[in-house]
């Protein structure tokens, strides 16, 4: 199985946006072209949280954001191929806007744990940075000791 990780910088599409295609497809393609079969997302700036299917593209994207009343400013997500979408046995685990955990069944007993993590940069206030780590600690605290971590933590903001 192959991973990655991306900054997207936006998977929100307006109609100011001088692109025709869907952003999902353009990442879905670029992906595809890696042959990237699960990608953490940071930076979705997508609202709330949800699921989007790019059949055409071959990806499911997962996302968790701010409430749609928020600034866009973050948004975190998975991006998986529709075949391995389609086996999963639970949807990723939203967190927050910054961290959200795809739990992989990888065949007897056996666990991955995939977090994708957005960290707040040094211009943020400590505030936001303590709440990242406080929460990012209880995810991985969250996790039974004989399953895998494995982590995509982006910046900048």
């Amino acid at each position: 199985m192959t991973f990655g990780a991306c900054n997207v910088r936006t998977l929100l599409d307006r109609e100011e946006n001088a692109c025709p295609e869907r952003k999902t497809a353009i990442v879905a393609r670029e992906l595809s072209s890696y042959n990237i079969d699960e990608a953490a997302l940071s930076e979705t700036h997508l609202p709330d949280e949800g699921e989007l299917v790019e059949y055409g593209g071959g990806y499911t994207f997962f996302w968790k954001g701010l409430a749609s009343s928020e600034p866009r400013r973050s948004g975190v997500g998975f991006a998986v191929k529709n075949y391995l979408a389609a086996q999963l046995q639970e949807y990723p685990i939203h967190i927050s806007d910054r961290i959200t955990i795809l739990h992989l069944y990888m065949g007897r007993e056996n666990y991955l744990n995939v977090i994708s993590g957005y960290a707040p940069t040094l211009d943020k206030s400590d505030e936001v940075k303590d709440k990242f780590y406080e929460e990012l600690t209880r995810c991985i605290d969250r996790i039974h000791s004989r399953e895998q971590i494995s982590w995509a933590t982006l910046m900048p903001e």
